[in-house]
């Protein structure tokens, strides 16, 4: 600036006698001073203007791209645990970082250097919520893969896309053998029909998700009308898939619409709710496989002495009766030899179904061993055995199992026992001296029950 201010003053005189100025007035020590220091000083101010007002807005814009930098490097190093400190996602995922971090630009004209903060600012915004979206879908992903049961995992999961999409209530539901159950429930009214509403059975149906403008928010509780504790206006219905299978559906309510920014957050966050939901589920098949018996579809051995031990302990600490039943099919080989042993597994699946019919709710069946049972019965005593027992056999006693053309009559006889008539020190006692009495019942005539008696 200073450079130029001193040529145009050391070029002005001969310009302006080029123009007709007589040289005596322009050719001179004292004009041509004259003109340089003119020169010099527009170019001072030349340069203090561009140095305040030019030079502060690009050191602005260099020091918030310096700023930017820091902000990309930070959030993108998304395993660092001080990251996870540093920033609360759930109070940033809809928000913007850049301005928290200083990663903005004060807009104070509406010329070209307004127009270029804008776009920094708009470059700058879109950069942080990009970053800070990627980063808590990486959370929320990693809360969901801390657990394997379905129950808690769903309430973790709508508690948190409630939040993350703005919505007042919602739920998440799971198709498990081919039906459509609940897996949690926050806030929505009669979620049952909306399950059965036609909108959820289209979204399963095509894996696309659903907005649906409720048309009036007084009205009967279903998808249609209301949709949550408070009126909502807008209901989201979305599928969630995992390789192209669905897996079940996610319901939001909500006052506000749903912009396509939440959208675009829901499709980012349910990529990691479909893996998990899937994890969860194979693990609940695995450990219903784990515990059931394939056949008769009960607790098997295993997991059915674990349930007993748990009970007895129970009974110890609450000073509470616990009864325990075995029974043994009458003569179940010759029914095997005469019928067959397909013949023999439909007469195991019988007996299982009657003697659930008649236990109490809260009581443990277990296929103990071939076609021996045990029943679990917390709370009852010795008497209670006895009554609970003899209605098994009756009910057994009166089926009749087709085998071709023939019919199959089956008894059993049982041996039961009670803590604490019986003093057991475990489990074990109460196991062995019920199947002493079972073996009594045998021996003295088949199809009764024989009850230990201290």
């Amino acid at each position: 600036m200073m450079g130029f201010g001193l040529a145009i003053g050391v070029v002005f005189p001969l310009f302006i006698t080029l123009l007709g100025v007589p040289k005596e007035y322009t050719l001179t020590r004292t004009f041509f001073i004259a003109c340089i220091s003119a020169g010099l000083i527009a170019g001072f101010v030349n340069y203090f203007i561009a140095r305040k007002v030019v030079g502060k807005r690009l050191q602005n814009l260099s020091n918030v791209g310096l700023q930017m930098r820091t902000l990309a490097e930070t959030m993108r190093d998304a395993g660092s645990e001080q990251a996870n400190q540093d920033f609360d996602f759930e109070k940033t995922f809809t928000g913007d970082l850049s301005g928290k971090l200083g990663c903005h630009i004060n807009i104070d004209s509406d010329d070209e250097f307004g127009e270029s903060a804008k776009a920094f600012n708009f470059l700058a915004e879109t950069l942080s919520r990009t970053i800070t979206a990627e980063r808590a879908a990486r959370s929320f992903t990693t809360m969901l893969a801390t657990d394997l049961d379905l129950a808690p995992l769903a309430e973790k999961a709508i508690q948190k896309l409630i939040l993350y999409t703005n919505s007042s209530s919602g739920l998440l539901a799971v198709i498990d053998q081919g039906k459509l159950k609940i897996a949690a429930n926050d806030g929505l009214l009669e979620p049952e029909e909306i399950l059965q509403s036609f909108q959820v059975a289209h979204v399963i149906r095509t894996n696309k998700k659903q907005i649906i403008t409720t048309p009036d928010t007084t009205e009967a509780v279903t998808i249609d009308h209301r949709a949550g504790k408070t009126p909502a206006e807008y209901v989201l219905v979305y599928p969630i898939v995992y390789k192209n299978i669905s897996l079940g559906v996610i319901v939001l309510a909500s006052e506000n619409e749903y912009d396509q920014e939440i959208l675009g957050r829901l499709d980012l966050l349910s990529m990691g709710l479909g893996l998990a939901l899937n994890n969860s589920l194979t693990h609940g098949h695995m450990r219903e496989l784990a515990t059931l018996d394939p056949l008769t579809e009960i607790y098997n051995r295993g997991f059915g002495v674990q349930r007993l031990h748990e009970e007895y302990i129970r009974s110890v600490r609450n000073h509470s009766p616990l009864g325990l039943i075995i029974f043994d099919i009458d003569d179940f080989k010759a029914i095997n030899d005469t019928y067959g042993h397909l013949s023999g597994d439909k007469v195991l699946i019988n007996i299982v179904n009657s003697a659930k019919k008649v236990l109490r709710e809260g009581d443990i069946l277990v296929r103990y061993g071939g076609e021996e049972f045990l029943a679990v019965l917390p709370g009852a005593s010795l008497a209670d055995v006895g009554i609970v027992g003899d209605r098994i056999r009756r009910a057994i006693s009166d089926l009749a199992i087709k085998a071709g053309e023939d019919i199959m009559k089956v008894t059993i006889s049982l041996g039961g026992v009670s803590h604490p008539e019986l003093n057991a020190s475990n489990e074990e006692t109460l196991v062995h001296q019920a199947d002493v009495s079972l073996y009594r019942a045998k021996n003295s005539g088949k199809d009764k029950i024989e009850l230990h008696v201290c």
